[in-house]
């Protein structure tokens, strides 16, 4: 018997038919520019030069032609014509992206002013730097400004592909590179008078790990300064720069002393504020009556009116000015002596302890 045909529409088996995908928008070019405007690839590149001599009437009637297509000049294309490509590179460790990021911010608005962009290079210690450096000159980087340690080899690398390195609160001594930074020995000599005369007699230095030389730069100028007033009751302790360093550093050495503290220097705001916090609750201690605390940085936490710690405000637009500048000028004359800038650090007198004036 025959099997009757049904005369139902068979659906289409979509997965056999051919997919059609979108078509992909391809980027205008100055060429398309050129031949939509009538005019030439140069004068559409002249275009969108601010100083170029195009006259008003061709630059708008390119500009509007450009925007109609959706073109936009190619950076790096022009860097290459140009010889500049008004990109720095800023390489930071993971301690100043975390705990004190307004140095970046303050660079990013001061290369801004300039008309220049930040190509933000992260490290996570000191140690990774000459790793995160190997490819970045792949970049047409015009310049590096460095918050991390940088060896004579990498330096010595960026300066012969024509890259000025400028170091931003570390100091080199080396020729062809400039330097800016808080005049971290001053500071810190300041906090240890004004304790010291303020009768304190017994302290703990919480500084950040083994190699951060902006930290061994400040507790070398905090204890070396009590030395020399003929202190001797000074303990030392390392940690990572964190909150919870800072807490854990006091609890730590409370557990394993009896001894009093009397004064808690912290080689930035983050270690003192978690060394501020153990005091108050974990210790019991009334703050500054029974122990001051003091850091360095003056980050936005510093000045809370759960905290109004005693605390090295860094001047960092000054900092990041200073960084740019000295760039813009060796970019200039590659050939001129180096510099060391030194920005003064300013005493911040809260409630977190108990100072006197000279």
């Amino acid at each position: 018997m025959a099997v009757p045909t049904s005369t139902a529409k068979r659906r289409p088996n979509r997965s056999s038919e051919p997919s059609e995908s979108k078509p992909v928008a391809q980027r205008a070019t100055s060429y398309d520019v050129a031949i939509a405007a009538g005019v030439s690839q140069s004068t559409v590149s002249r275009c969108f030069q601010p100083d170029s001599p195009i006259s008003p009437d061709t630059r708008a009637h390119v500009l509007a032609i450009a925007a109609k297509l959706g073109y936009r000049p190619n950076a790096l294309a022009r860097s290459l014509i140009l010889g500049r490509s008004n990109v720095v590179g800023v390489i930071v460790t993971r301690y100043t992206l975390r705990y004190n990021p307004e140095l970046v911010y303050a660079l990013g608005e001061a290369l801004s002013m300039q008309g220049v962009k930040l190509l933000l290079i992260a490290v996570d210690g000191d140690d990774a730097v000459h790793a995160a450096l190997h490819d970045a000159l792949e970049f047409p980087l015009d310049g590096l400004i460095a918050c991390a340690t940088m060896s004579q080899e990498d330096i010595a690398n960026f300066r012969q592909h024509g890259v000025p390195v400028v170091f931003m609160n570390r100091c080199m001594t080396l020729d062809g590179v400039d330097c800016v930074a808080t005049d971290n020995l001053a500071a810190t000599r300041q906090i240890a008078d004004a304790l010291h005369r303020a009768r304190h007699r017994r302290f703990v230095c919480i500084g950040g790990p083994h190699g951060a030389p902006v930290s061994e730069e400040r507790v070398s100028g905090f204890v070396g300064r009590l030395r020399e007033l003929g202190v001797t009751d000074i303990v030392t302790i390392v940690s990572d720069f964190s909150y919870n360093g800072g807490r854990a550093a006091i609890l730590d050495h409370v557990a394993k002393s009896k001894d009093e503290i009397e004064a808690v220097f912290c080689a930035n705001d983050q270690l003192a504020l978690g060394a501020l916090d153990a005091c108050r609750f974990d210790l019991e201690l009334a703050v500054p009556d029974d122990i001051s605390i003091v850091g360095f940085d003056d980050v936005a936490e510093a000045s809370r009116p759960a905290y109004q710690l005693t605390t090295v405000h860094q001047q960092v637009e000054e900092l990041a000015a200073q960084a740019v500048r000295l760039l813009s000028e060796r970019l200039a004359r590659p050939n001129i002596k180096s510099r060391t800038i030194l920005v003064p650090g300013v005493l911040i007198r809260r409630t977190s302890a108990r100072l006197k004036a000279a």
